[in-house]
C-alpha cells in the first residue's frame, strides 16, 4: 500500500520544511495546495515535491482540502497542517502501518497534541482522523473546523502528531468571520457546526452570543455526547464571566446527563464552589478529579492538567483556607513532583517554607 500526504498552505515559509522533515519516512507522494501565499512558500514547496498546485481561496477549508485530495493517487491519504510536527517515532509508526496494510482499514485515528508541558508531556490532546483510505467515498465536510466523518473499519494508533503554532501567530477572527458570512447567506448550522461556532464566539470574547449558541447546541437532538459535555463546561465558563454562578453550577452538573464525570468538569465545579468560598465542597470535586483517568478513546478534548496539576494546586489552596496545613502541604508536594517549575508551585513552596515546612 502507498500513502499520499496532502496539505493546504498559505504563507508557511517559516514552518513548511519543519513539518515535512520526516515525511520522506512515510510518504510516497506529497501534494501541496497553496491558497494565496505572498512569501516564498511555493518556492520551498517546489523543492520538496513536484505536486504543487494553486487554489483560489473562497473561505471554505473543505473545498481546498478536497481539491488537494483530488490530486492524490496513493492507496491512502494523510493530512497535516503546516504548523504541525511529525515526531520521528510517529513517522516510523505510520510507515510501518502502510507497509503492513492490506486495504482492510478505512480510517486511522492518531492523537493530536495541541499543547505540551515544559518537559514534553501532552497537556491537551485528542484523537483525530489522520490517515484515510483513498476510495473517493471519504471527503472533507464543513467550511471551517472541517472534518472527515469516520466510518467502516476504524483503528487507533498511539503515535502523536504535535501542533506547534509559532509564537505570535493567530488566526484572529478568521473562523468566526467565515461562520458569520455563511449564516448571513442563510446557511443552517449542523449540530457540530453550532458547537464550533459557539466556541469561536467564546474565544473571541462574544460571551453573550456564545451563551445563546452553546445553549442552542446543548438543546439540539443530535450532536456528539463528548461535545455536549465540553459545551456544558464552556457554557459554565461563560456564566462565570458574567458572574452568574448559579447557572454555571447548574450547567456543569447538567454535563452528567451525557456521560460520567470527567476531570475537566470536576475541576470546573470545584472552581465554582471556590468562587462561593465553599472550600469543603470544592475539595470534594477536586479530589474527584485526581481519582479519575482521562478517557483518551472517547474522542473528546483531553486536558491532562485537570487530572493532576490543577486539582493538586487548588487542593493546596482549599485545605490551607480551612486551616488544614498538613493536608495542604501534602497536595503541594504532589504538585511539586509533577511540575516543580510551575509558578504557582514555586510561590506555594515559599509560602510553606515560611510556615516551617521543608
Amino acid at each position: 500500500m502507498t500513502l499520499g500526504l496532502c496539505m493546504i498552505v498559505k504563507n508557511e515559509s517559516e514552518v513548511l520544511e519543519r513539518v515535512l522533515e520526516n515525511a520522506k519516512i512515510f510518504a510516497d507522494e506529497i501534494v501541496i495546495v497553496d491558497t494565496g501565499s505572498n512569501d516564498n512558500t511555493v518556492e520551498i514547496a517546489k523543492k520538496i515535491t513536484a505536486k504543487v498546485y494553486s487554489y483560489e481561496w473562497n473561505d471554505d477549508f473543505s473545498a481546498a482540502r478536497n481539491y488537494a485530495l483530488s490530486k492524490v493517487t496513493s492507496d491512502y491519504w494523510m493530512w497535516l497542517d503546516a504548523d504541525d510536527i511529525v515526531p520521528q517515532e510517529t513517522a516510523k509508526g505510520i510507515a510501518e502501518f502502510i507497509a503492513q496494510a492490506d486495504g482492510s482499514v478505512d480510517f486511522v485515528m492518531l492523537p493530536y497534541t495541541v499543547s505540551m508541558t515544559q518537559d514534553g508531556k501532552p497537556l491537551f490532546s485528542y484523537y483525530r482522523e489522520r490517515i484515510v483510505k483513498n476510495n473517493r467515498k471519504f471527503y472533507w465536510q464543513g467550511f471551517v473546523h472541517e472534518a472527515v466523518v469516520p466510518s467502516g473499519n476504524i483503528i487507533k494508533l498511539s503515535y502523536p502528531i504535535v501542533h506547534d503554532k509559532p509564537k505570535g501567530r493567530s488566526s484572529g477572527t478568521r473562523n468566526l468571520d467565515i461562520y458569520r458570512k455563511n449564516i448571513a447567506l442563510g446557511f443552517v448550522l449542523s449540530a457540530r457546526e453550532k458547537y464550533y461556532y459557539a466556541r469561536e464566539l467564546y474565544y473571541n470574547d462574544f460571551i453573550s452570543d456564545a451563551i445563546v449558541q452553546f445553549n442552542d447546541f446543548i438543546n439540539m437532538e443530535d450532536g456528539f455526547y463528548v461535545n455536549k459535555i465540553d459545551a456544558c463546561k464552556m457554557l459554565a465558563n461563560c456564566y462565570i464571566q458574567i458572574k452568574d454562578l448559579k447557572s454555571a453550577l447548574s450547567i456543569a452538573f447538567h454535563s452528567f446527563v451525557y456521560g460520567l464525570p470527567t476531570g475537566e468538569v470536576c475541576c470546573k465545579i470545584g472552581e465554582i464552589y471556590m468562587a462561593y468560598n465553599d472550600y469543603v465542597k470544592a475539595i470534594y470535586w477536586y479530589e474527584c478529579a485526581i481519582r479519575l483517568k482521562p478517557d483518551i478513546n472517547s474522542g473528546s478534548f483531553i486536558d491532562y492538567s485537570a487530572y493532576g496539576i490543577i486539582p493538586y494546586i487548588w487542593l493546596t489552596v482549599c485545605y490551607d483556607k480551612i486551616g488544614d496545613y498538613d493536608k495542604a502541604y501534602y497536595y503541594h508536594k504532589q504538585a511539586r513532583m509533577l511540575e516543580p517549575d510551575n509558578s504557582s508551585v514555586v510561590s506555594n513552596q515559599k509560602y510553606f517554607e515560611r510556615l516551617g515546612y521543608n
